[in-house]
């Protein structure tokens, strides 16, 4: 081999070895688990297989675990969970919490991970929205919001989607009125627990009212015995809800990038703690349940149900009794399941209506269901929590006649105040709504005034008006209010018209590239832009036009205040949903270029 070829492939060689150093992203990664070097405790916090499959599993998760994280980031450690305390988080950039219990403490806001059912273990003493709705996730995800960063960033993960039949729970309850036959579902998980060799099962949280505040946000569901609403994937201040189960040697190909991804997006969440505490688990939608539940058609169908669920109950007897016949022991379990009787009994229509609608409601309509429906109807924008798990009429905002929801409901109280009207009911109003207290309507007024455009509404958080102090509020600039030497451009954005528009202020004589030809080394503006479920853009952005740049063709530059803008359609968003977006972009000036810069901002729905 002569010189020439040698050299060559020694300079391949290197550019090979340092493609696959690069490949791993620059984080420091702690993964807390069960160590397989220690003994087995009596008690885990994974749900689900036998004792045989346990000691499998304890044995294989931690080792499965760090390698994986190895061969992606460039420093992980790995620590029994008996070891760990919380001060173990701060040398690190991300923690994988993946076993229990552990000890955090108060205001703790350091990146974290919380694994199938250390999501709920974890949330709910703290107030997060990751509460213990159900551990029966099985092994796909659905209704993913598949612009979301997860997916995109840094890997670029292309979901396959198929097309599965809907969990027959989706069907149960005023959401599952226009449920399809099919749902298209992403697997996470190889194994799920309803295979021949039962995995462990994920958890998922509720759905309803988790996106409602802007620290939070619901990222995808998954196969449940729950509703369609219930929450596999989702982000809580500084904390991520992996609810699913599976270790890398259980995930998918796509899941592990998928899973790569959410550690570095939660990085992005250190030192920002949740500013909402979830006290109240049931929503408006309790409304949209009373409206469904109160109906014969809906009676009905349980009394079919019961007959139906007494059929497949003398089945399973019946084939339970010829295995015991055969000599075969069927187990303690199933021997109580032998004594359980069948009835056909079903409590009368009146009792069902009373039971779904009070006494109070009762003794009003009796059982003329399209009474108990304009009565929900007319109301439904005055209900607040009787507790934790129910709603009643607010008979104060039902006079007043505005929207608990609404910010006027606040303006409305307030100039009562100011005109000595129904004090009273308005100082109960506002301090029911909101968490001030104020002993004069000035001071009402002014905390109204000035923080009116950061207001925001969560039913999570107890049907509160609260501000939002969670990164930059909306519609406001990411950066100084001007442009400087530091930082030459200042990024804003709204909705105007039916479009989002992005406005970018470069400090003068300072510019970002228009276009930039494949010959030069600079970085094209790019506008970013990501939708939340319901709102659809046009791909077409149009910008303020560019401009030459002098000494060379292949560059076009934006200069002073430039403008992008694209038409969205939000007619069928959610309220409280957030838009994101902004500008990729480089700026330079004459002497000097920065490094290429991610802006973006939220925009309230």
């Amino acid at each position: 081999m002569n010189m020439s070829r040698i050299i060559l492939v020694f300079v391949l060689s290197c550019l090979v070895f340092d493609g696959m150093a690069q490949s791993k992203i620059p984080l420091k990664v702690l993964y807390v688990g069960y160590s397989p070097d220690r003994p087995m405790p009596e008690k885990l916090v994974y749900y689900m297989p036998s004792g045989e499959r346990y000691a499998e599993i304890y044995k294989t998760r931690m080792p499965a675990f760090k390698s994986f994280l190895e061969k992606n980031f460039t420093v992980v450690k790995a620590m029994d969970v008996r070891d760990y305390k919380a001060s173990a988080s701060d040398g690190v950039d991300v923690t994988i919490l993946d076993a229990g219990p552990v000890n955090l403490p108060a205001g703790f806001d350091r990146p974290m991970v919380l694994m199938h059912a250390m999501a709920p273990n974890v949330g709910l003493p703290i107030g997060l929205k990751f509460d213990w709705y159900c551990q029966c996730l099985e092994a796909d995800a659905l209704n993913i919001r598949t612009e979301h960063e997860i997916f995109n960033k840094p890997n670029k993960v292309h979901l396959t989607m198929v097309e599965r039949p809907t969990p027959g729970s989706f069907y149960n309850g005023w959401e599952g009125q226009h449920m399809k036959p099919t749902m298209p579902m992403w697997r996470v998980v190889t194994e799920g627990y309803t295979g021949g060799k039962p995995y462990l099962i994920g958890m998922v949280a509720h759905g309803e009212g988790f996106d409602d505040s802007p620290d939070a946000e619901a990222i995808s569901g998954g196969t449940c015995l729950k509703n369609a609403e219930a929450v596999a994937l989702g982000r809580h201040g500084n904390y991520f809800m992996w609810g699913f189960s599976g270790s890398p040697d259980y995930m998918t190909e796509e899941a592990c990038k998928v899973f790569v991804n959410a550690v570095c997006y939660i990085q992005k969440y250190d030192h920002k703690p949740a500013i909402v505490k979830k006290v109240q688990i049931e929503t408006r939608t309790f409304v949209d349940e009373k409206m469904y539940r109160i109906d014969r058609s809906v009676y009905d169908k349980a009394i079919v149900s019961r007959r139906e669920g007494n059929q497949r109950l003398k089945h399973m007897q019946d084939s339970l009794r010829a295995v015991k016949a055969s000599g075969k022991d069927i187990g303690h379990n199933n021997e109580m399941f032998l004594k359980m009787p069948m009835t056909d009994a079903v409590e009368s229509f009146e009792d069902y209506i009373k039971g779904q609608a009070g006494e109070e409601l009762y003794g009003r309509f009796g059982t003329r269901t399209e009474l108990y429906q304009a009565y929900y109807e007319e109301n439904y924008e005055y209900f607040y929590p009787y507790d934790g798990y129910s709603l009643q009429l607010d008979t104060d905002v039902q006079q007043l006649g505005v929207s608990n929801r609404k910010v006027e409901l606040l303006e409305k109280c307030i100039g009562l105040l100011e005109k000595g009207k129904d004090t009273a009911m308005a100082r109960r109003v506002l301090e029911r709504y909101t968490i001030e207290h104020f002993s004069t309507p000035a001071g009402w007024r002014a905390w109204l005034t000035k923080n009116r455009s950061r207001l925001f509404y969560t039913e999570a958080g107890g049907f509160k008006f609260m501000i939002d102090t969670y990164g930059t509020p909306a519609n406001k600039p990411v950066a100084s209010v001007s442009p400087t030497s530091a930082d030459p451009v200042i990024v804003t954005a709204r909705l105007e018209d039916g479009r989002v528009v992005v406005d970018a202020d470069i400090l003068k004589g300072w510019h970002i590239y228009a276009y930039v030809s494949k010959e030069n080394p600079f970085v094209q503006t790019e506008m970013l832009l990501e939708l939340p479920d319901g709102v659809l853009s046009s791909k077409e952005w149009q910008s303020t036009a560019g401009l030459p740049f002098p000494g060379n063709d292949g560059i076009f530059v934006y200069e002073g205040k430039v403008r992008f803008s694209v038409p969205v359609d939000c007619s069928k968003a959610k309220a409280g949903s957030t838009i994101r977006c902004g500008l990729y972009y480089q700026v330079c000036d004459n002497n000097k270029c920065f490094p290429p810069r991610k802006k973006t901002v939220d925009i309230k729905i």
